[in-house]
């Protein structure tokens, strides 16, 4: 599943339960595990911008500091936010032309 059906699922389905993000992040692959966390996090470091701050890093590299057996409680414990975090990154996204799928 791309990064961008994964968010337009997440953003559909939250909130989930814990066994329901765990099932959700089984389905991805690795690399696009990587690129939602990464879009959790870059999401709300920009959630009231519309552009991307100087020193971002827009990069999987953002979470290298993450393991991967964190990744479906970070969506749990983030649900709440979930839909403004990636509606976030999405939006500054299209403001600067930034394809998702490169993260």
């Amino acid at each position: 599943m791309p990064i961008y059906n994964a968010i337009n699922t997440l953003k559909s389905t939250a909130p989930l339960t814990l066994q329901q993000a765990s099932t959700f992040m089984g389905q991805l692959t690795p690399k696009v595990q990587m690129q939602i966390i990464a879009a959790i996090y870059i999401g709300r470091d920009h959630i009231h911008s519309n552009t991307w701050s100087e020193d971002v890093m827009l990069s999987t590299d953002y979470i290298d500091h993450i393991p991967p057996k964190d990744y479906a409680q970070i969506v749990y414990e983030k649900n709440s936010a979930l839909v403004n975090y990636l509606g976030s990154i999405e939006r500054c996204a299209v403001n600067t032309g930034f394809n998702l799928n490169d993260l």
